[in-house]
């Protein structure tokens, strides 16, 4: 009688095991996210701003800016569906020329110009499966342009002295915000790869800020851009 008893027992433990291995519409990992965790991610991609009039002082303004970005985020995960976080994003390395300024057209005086992003984002993960999910969502924050203008070629005998810094910075900042999709691949427990691309509208000031020698922001007014990226994250359990 007891050994009949611990076998029925033991058939409906496994019955009920399959019975949720099976539940349709709802993977493994889909089961995994239902617990809450933190997501690192670290990504490399490109930032452009296609429309954009850059516009120095006595000189015509050339059209469009690429640049090479690094962005890290921190993103709180509570279930399967949603995710919100924070990040930062930085692209200091200008893949398209920066024009000369006008006071050096001997080439001893440059300009370059930088962009430093902090923001909020949100994500709702509209595909999920096992090992592949995809997601759209939207981010909002603060973007600093910086323009600096320095003089490269201090030991030029030809060039008057100067007292003082050898370079100077011109920052303008204003709001951010706009709409990206991405999706990832988990190539291992915890470690995802992934791809995303994101649209944002920059709200600059209208009057191009200056400096005492009349070196002027680059960029103004509403600015259109774009970020096309690759990253890696990790996940950590709560």
């Amino acid at each position: 009688m007891l050994a009949l008893a611990l076998t029925a027992s033991l058939a409906a433990t496994t019955l009920v095991g399959f019975a949720r291995a099976d539940t349709p519409g709802v993977p493994s990992f889909g089961r995994t996210v239902d617990r809450p965790y933190t997501l690192a991610q670290l990504g490399v991609g490109l930032l452009t701003l296609p429309a954009a009039d850059v516009c120095l002082r006595q000189q015509p303004c050339t059209k469009g800016d690429n640049s090479i970005e690094v962005d890290f985020w921190q993103l709180y995960r509570a279930n399967r569906y949603f995710a919100i976080g924070a990040g930062a994003s930085v692209a200091l390395k200008p893949v398209t020329d920066n024009p000369p300024s006008e006071l050096g057209s001997d080439g001893s005086r440059t300009h370059t110009r930088s962009y430093f992003l902090v923001e909020g984002q949100g994500r709702y993960y509209a595909v999920r499966a096992e090992t592949f999910e995809a997601w759209v969502g939207m981010t909002a924050g603060l973007v600093i342009v910086s323009d600096r203008y320095a003089i490269d070629q201090p030991n030029d005998s030809t060039m008057p002295a100067i007292i003082g810094p050898r370079a100077s910075t011109v920052r303008t900042e204003g709001g951010a915000f706009g709409g990206l999709i991405g999706a990832s691949w988990s190539f291992a427990p915890n470690w995802a790869l992934g791809v995303s691309a994101r649209y944002m509208q920059w709200f600059l000031p209208h009057e191009a800020a200056t400096t005492v020698f009349l070196d002027r922001a680059t960029l103004t007014d509403q600015q259109a851009a774009l970020n096309f990226g690759i990253s890696c994250s990790y996940r950590i359990a709560l």
